[in-house]
């Protein structure tokens, strides 16, 4: 099967033995893999001794595959289907916003200001992908990649923060959350998350991009003095903030249980609604923690071999690089395709599990694709009856 996926690349593509030209004699012993016409560039690239280069060889179109099909088409397809589900929840939740309470419009714009982070990390994926093309990744992209994941990490994770706080409020102290906390106060808060995020997005990306591009960078940065103890901060202020979401979580809900064990506490329809809001905010906390965990991991593998990543940054880029450190460039594509495929995943979940959750955003949304599809039908109706005309 090997053998015959090798003859159709071949074929496709030629090779040394079809084009009646000599493979390079450095790749003789792996002339099935060799592709004629755009792996002569890399014979002439000095190798060490004891080096394998058709090992390297291997690596760089593993690299290459990795970055085609996870790291660009599967990211982009995923980003689509979960920038669609996110404009539809969004609009349905604009929509039930209108018709709430006001104290259902408190929790409300917690949920629609996480739906807005949603779409622009959406929407900022596809300048990653467009200036990725355009340029290869360079310190742009890849302060562009750091910016955006930073921004929806850390104004999600102040939503739910301060989504936890307020439904923990609605339940216990129902008087103050009534009368002292306003919509006004909310959407202050908001702004603050917004405001904190993207000015700490802006810091990590500007920095956290020298880690990898030190020589390329505005920013001098060493990689003991500068480089090592700036991604240790990275990475422990982003494990601080997602820990502190899932504690504070789990202590709000271990002193609710508490509280109703104690007293007849849920007796109101609106702390019985703050409730049920509580239990499927968890529902949302599971989404956020299975999809921020492969982020920390790749984060700590990062850090873990800073050292040899921040060195592919280092020199000019140009084809006997790539070839060299091809190894390394596979570990990148690796870690940069796991930490977009399940952050892009977990976009999808949440407003899937939001929507299932709530009857009332359930209905609006099936109204909208039924009218959504009929506007197509009629659409496709019309164009078909004037062709038929003309």
């Amino acid at each position: 099967m090997e053998k015959l996926l090798h003859f159709a690349v071949h074929f496709l593509f030629g090779d040394g033995t079809m084009s009646g030209e000599p493979v390079p004699p450095i790749f003789l012993n792996c002339s099935s893999i060799f592709i004629f016409g755009k792996d002569e560039k890399y014979a002439s690239c000095p190798i060490e001794n004891g080096t394998d280069p058709c090992y390297l060889l291997k690596e760089v179109h593993r690299a290459k595959e990795f970055r085609t099909y996870f790291l660009a088409i599967l990211p982009i397809v995923l980003s689509v289907i979960a920038c669609l589900l996110n404009i539809g929840y969004l609009m349905a939740q604009l929509k039930c916003f209108s018709q709430e309470k006001t104290s259902f419009k408190k929790r409300q714009v917690f949920l629609i200001s996480r739906s807005l982070s949603i779409i622009l990390a959406n929407l900022l994926f596809y300048v990653v992908v467009i200036v990725w093309k355009a340029n290869g990744f360079v310190y742009t992209s890849a302060m562009i990649f750091i910016l955006i994941g930073g921004i929806n990490f850390l104004s999600v994770t102040g939503t739910y923060i301060g989504l936890t706080i307020l439904l923990y409020t609605a339940i216990v102290h129902q008087f103050w959350y009534m009368t002292k906390l306003t919509l006004t106060h909310c959407c202050l808060i908001i702004g603050l998350i917004w405001i904190l995020s993207t000015a700490s997005s802006v810091c990590i990306g500007l920095w956290g991009a020298t880690l990898f591009y030190p020589e390329s960078a505005p920013i001098s940065c060493s990689f003991e003095s500068c480089q090592q103890p700036l991604a240790i901060i990275i990475v422990v202020g982003l494990s601080i903030c997602y820990g502190t979401v899932i504690v504070l979580y789990i202590a709000m809900m271990t002193r609710l249980h508490r509280l109703v064990r104690k007293s007849s506490l849920v007796q109101s329809r609106s702390k019985s609604n703050s409730m049920t809001a509580m239990k499927r905010l968890g529902l949302n906390m599971i989404t956020f923690a299975v999809g921020s965990v492969p982020i920390l991991i790749v984060c700590i593998v990062a850090l873990a071999n800073l050292r040899d990543l921040s060195s592919l940054g280092e020199g000019c880029k140009s084809p006997c690089k790539t070839f060299l450190h091809s190894s390394l460039f596979v570990e990148v594509e690796i870690l940069a395709s796991v930490a977009a495929i399940v952050w892009i995943i977990a976009m999808i979940a949440d407003p899937v599990i939001n929507i299932l959750a709530d009857k009332k955003l359930r209905g609006v949304f099936t109204k909208q694709i039924t009218r959504v599809s009929q506007r197509m039908r009629r659409a496709s109706t019309k164009s078909t009856i004037s062709t038929d005309d003309q």
